[in-house]
């Protein structure tokens, strides 16, 4: 039940919804009035679903349901509702829900589908293969029937027969006792079906799939109606996870996307749900994503060999922050190379998606050098320049081997950054590190680095000689090669330096090294006039 303001909003948005689909149909789908009223949809139903999600617009007995509730005498017989009742049923819907996350994109493609002709929509394949089609995560248009009870309250919907000869069969929500029976029932359909290779050969296998299709629907529905911990929930959400478990041996993994996204939205907050309930649905997730069931994902993902490797990306993508966090401690607790080096590559497979996990990880700066290394070198096969900062850290940490990996990272993945991370640290690594920063400097030609390459050059330093002469001269080689004409100056000053009384000279190592330089940039300037 909702509260009676947020009763008159949900009312609104019907009115919205039958203002913008009429827009659509007489001015066009391009019409500034058709952006106009669905952006104002949008507006209303983003307020809506940030208290009430999913908010549901159903039809039940000939009769309209605004979020469970049904609508009054007066609300059925407005143009708008009886309306929108009409489009249902041309399409041959029972509902439409819209759920919190619901994208301006995704709420402008569904109006302007559920605008066209129903004949139309439907010899393009039907509007809930045209939703799927367009990526519509958030906006459901179900086949499902809703049954009131005595008291006008809604009942969550069960699926529709697909035996158009037979009445649709109708029940109330499945209580604890029914949902195990149906659990049980599945089980028992996957003994039969055996060891699969993807295909459904036989009638009976097909059978099978099919009741566990149909009573997957009733347990997707236990999920999301339930709102609290009771003392068999969690009992039967680990059986379910157990039935998961069977369904990804089995390789159906159709089955599993409905039901795993379920608890993953629950988890997130997308379902709002309380701390209990959420525990248990992360619980269930965390227990999915083992190695094993892992390993067969990304094996379907490798091969294709049951053509369903979308499904098995799909489900790895579902697991989300729990399946890398999940490969991440394992990187970092293992005590076998080979085991930390086969799970570096899966999270190199999971790619961008693993990012915002590793990056919580990378600010634990204290974590063990060997972890933090290994998270530079991921990041230098999965990232690009826009996260190149993440690594910016590590290029001070105490570890030379951290410090080289994300150097070499940065270099990899860091694109018009790298010159800059680079000079960010430049004085305050040691003098090692400092050398093969400046040899990178000039080797990216990065100009901005001259100012700073001139100060080290010319400032008196406090290193040991050998030390300060290959230091000069790396500096020398990399102004050469930028070709920097800001850098001429010093460096002519440079190799004419003459001593006096044995002092004031640069020594004849970076003499040579600044006439070197000289000559690069002089070469830069000619070809430059040239061109």
């Amino acid at each position: 039940m909702i509260d009676a303001d947020l009763q008159m909003k949900a009312m609104d948005v019907l009115f919205n919804m039958y203002s913008s689909l009429k827009n659509v149909q007489l001015q066009g789908a391009e019409s500034p009035l058709v952006a106009n009223s669905i952006e104002k949809l949008y507006m209303n139903l983003q307020e809506i679903l940030k208290q009430a999600s999913p908010f549901i617009f159903a039809e039940s007995e000939k009769q309209a349901l605004l979020c469970g509730i049904l609508l009054n005498e007066n609300e059925q017989k407005t143009i708008q509702v009886s309306s929108l009742l009409e489009i249902l049923r041309d399409f041959g819907l029972q509902s439409i829900s819209f759920e919190k996350g619901l994208l301006r994109e995704e709420l402008h493609i569904f109006i302007r589908l559920l605008a066209k002709n129903p004949k139309a929509v439907q010899f393009d394949g039907g509007l809930l293969k045209l939703i799927k089609e367009n990526k519509i995560a958030h906006i459901y248009a179900d086949k499902k029937t809703y049954i009131l009870s005595e008291k006008h309250q809604e009942i969550p919907p069960v699926d529709i027969s697909a035996d158009k000869d037979k009445s649709p069969e109708t029940h109330i929500l499945p209580g604890q006792d029914s949902i195990s029976k149906d659990i049980s029932d599945m089980m028992n359909a996957l003994s039969l079906l055996g060891e699969m290779d993807g295909s459904i050969e036989s009638s009976s296998s097909k059978q099978q799939i099919e009741l566990i299709n149909r009573l997957s629907g009733q347990v997707i529905e236990w999920i999301k109606i339930k709102t609290a911990v009771t003392p068999d929930y969690k009992k039967i959400c680990l059986d379910i996870q157990k039935l998961l478990q069977e369904f990804i041996k089995h390789k159906l993994f159709d089955e599993v996307i409905p039901v795993l996204n379920v608890f993953n939205d629950i988890n997130t907050g997308a379902l709002q749900k309380d701390n209990k309930v959420r525990e248990v649905a992360l619980e269930v997730l965390r227990n999915l994503a083992s190695e094993n069931n892992i390993n067969i994902l990304f094996q379907e993902l490798h091969t294709n060999e049951s053509n369903k490797k979308n499904e098995a990306g799909q489900l790895l993508a579902g697991f989300g922050h729990i399946l890398v966090n999940k490969l991440l401690d394992t990187i970092r607790n293992s005590n076998e190379s080979k085991e930390r080096i086969r799970t570096i590559h899966l999270v190199e497979e999971i790619g961008r998606g693993a990012i915002p996990v590793i990056k919580e990880r990378i600010i634990n700066i204290n974590a063990p050098w060997y972890f933090l290394r290994n998270l530079a070198y991921i990041l230098g096969r999965i990232g690009d320049e826009t996260i190149a900062d993440i690594l910016q850290p590590l290029l001070l940490h105490k570890d030379k081997r951290v410090r080289m990996d994300a150097f070499k990272s940065i270099i990899q993945i860091g694109g018009d950054k790298k010159g800059s991370l680079l000079l960010s640290v430049l004085h305050q690594v040691d003098q090692e590190f400092r050398v093969t920063i400046i040899e990178m400097l000039g080797k990216i030609r990065f100009s901005e680095a001259v100012p700073d390459l001139l100060d080290m050059l010319t400032i008196k330093s406090s290193l040991a000689k050998d030390d300060l002469i290959s230091m000069q001269e790396k500096i020398c080689n990399a102004l050469g090669i930028i070709g920097s004409a800001e850098a001429v100056e010093a460096l002519t000053e440079i190799s004419e330096s003459k001593s006096f009384l044995g002092m004031g000279s640069y020594p004849t190592e970076v003499k040579y090294a600044a006439k070197r330089a000289l000559a690069s940039i002089q070469r830069k300037q000619e070809e430059s006039v040239k061109k």
